[in-house]
């Protein structure tokens, strides 16, 4: 199959549920906030978990822009359940391979825990099958700087960059922020331990932070010449209107790294990005980032070669459209890279991502990875999806 008939199927699958997607009882946004303020999903999602404007608004304020009052009428608790399946191999003359996993629980907790000082955690009780499961996401934010438009996130937060480097509702995360040049793998889209301010006033969305390990926890490891060894100086500057469906703006960074000599790779990166969500007129929505970086020292090649000084680049397009009374999304996303050392990519992928019909909290994710880079004779594209139920625990 291929990938021109791998769109049309998946169109074709989203167009056979319409009438199973068309009667959707609206499903609801983050559990805990969505229960407190008794509003749908698209109050601040174009689909769960992909913001739009108001969402990302809230989110770049650490939830301060919500009423405490309001958020301290329900328990700040929910857990979810994620299973998954990955056809690995795709379609080919051989017996495709398949993954599933049913072992995917986590506990969340959100909301204010003083007037001035939020919070945000996600521990994982079960990921992949296993017990003891790694911590996703803990920070606090401390909201009263700067007249109220100063928030300073401390913990293990979510880097300066476009929202949908940490809310999406593709399956497959972008390759732009995490190319890998050498021995060194960017994380400009990870959660990581450090310390985030972010000014928000009017439309300006100004962010800067301190980043290191994107560990389970912070260690001595983290700062010292141990290989692998990140540590990052990463910004955010944006035009985000709350009220306005277009947002653009540029991320960067410069950083440290500890290849396996233990020398150290200083690099930096800078990127521009336009994000415009899509609209009832069937206008579609989009999400473009251009990406440059250095690398001074990306290590050694695989027969243990120094490698020299690398300029890479990296590209990622993405279209994608509301269904079925924004029930429903169908994107399509397209991406370059080029390491700057004769190594080149190209993928591209389908996802169509919906809530489940009458089950508030449920949500499911389709992708075809339509790949680029195969080199197994008649492959097909590679399937994957999710199936997610999240809901607050009771008051």
């Amino acid at each position: 199959m291929n990938a021109r008939a791998a769109i049309r199927l998946l169109v074709c699958a989203a167009m056979a549920a319409a009438s199973w997607i068309s009667a959707l009882a609206p499903a609801q946004a983050m559990p805990v906030f969505a229960k407190a303020y008794g509003v749908k999903c698209s109050t601040c999602h174009t689909v769960v978990p992909a913001l739009n404007a108001y969402g990302r608004y809230v989110q770049r304020t650490g939830y301060a822009s919500l009423n405490r009052d309001v958020l301290k009428t329900v328990s700040p608790l929910w857990i979810g359940e994620q299973i998954n399946g990955d056809s690995t191999g795709g379609v080919t003359d051989i017996t495709p391979t398949h993954t599933s996993s049913f072992g995917n629980l986590a506990l969340h907790a959100a909301g204010f825990m003083a007037p001035d000082w939020t919070f945000h955690v996600q521990q994982w009780l079960l990921e992949n099958d296993s017990s003891g499961g790694s911590l996703d996401t803990g920070w606090v934010t401390y909201n009263n700087l700067f007249h109220r438009d100063g928030h300073l996130f401390l913990g293990k937060i979510e880097a300066p960059g476009p929202s949908p480097f940490s809310q999406w509702s593709d399956i497959s995360g972008f390759t732009t922020p995490e190319i890998t040049v050498g021995e060194h793998p960017y994380q400009l889209d990870g959660n990581r331990w450090g310390a985030k301010l972010a000014y928000t006033h009017g439309a300006l969305d100004a962010e800067a932070g301190w980043l290191a390990s994107a560990n389970g926890v912070v260690t001595g490891a983290d700062f010292d010449t141990a290989p692998g060894t990140d540590k990052t100086f990463q910004w955010k500057l944006a035009s985000a209107h709350a009220d306005q469906p277009l947002e653009l703006g540029a991320y960067g960074s410069s950083g440290s790294y500890i290849v396996s000599t233990r020398a150290t790779d200083r690099y930096n990166s800078l990127a521009g990005y336009i994000q415009r969500d899509p609209q009832p007129n069937a206008i579609p929505g989009v999400f473009a980032i251009y990406q440059i970086a250095n690398d001074s020292n990306p290590g050694l090649d695989a027969l243990g070669n120094q490698l020299p000084s690398a300029r890479s680049t990296a590209l990622t397009a993405e279209v994608y459209e509301s269904l079925f009374n924004r029930g429903a999304t169908l994107g399509f996303r397209d991406e370059y890279t080029n390491d700057g050392l004769g190594n080149s990519g190209h993928s591209q992928n389908v996802d169509f991502a919906f809530n489940v019909p009458r089950m508030q909290y449920l949500h499911g994710y389709i992708e075809a990875g339509l790949g680029g880079n195969s080199t197994a004779p008649n492959s097909g594209p590679t399937w994957r999806w999710v199936l997610w139920w999240s809901t607050p625990i009771a008051q």
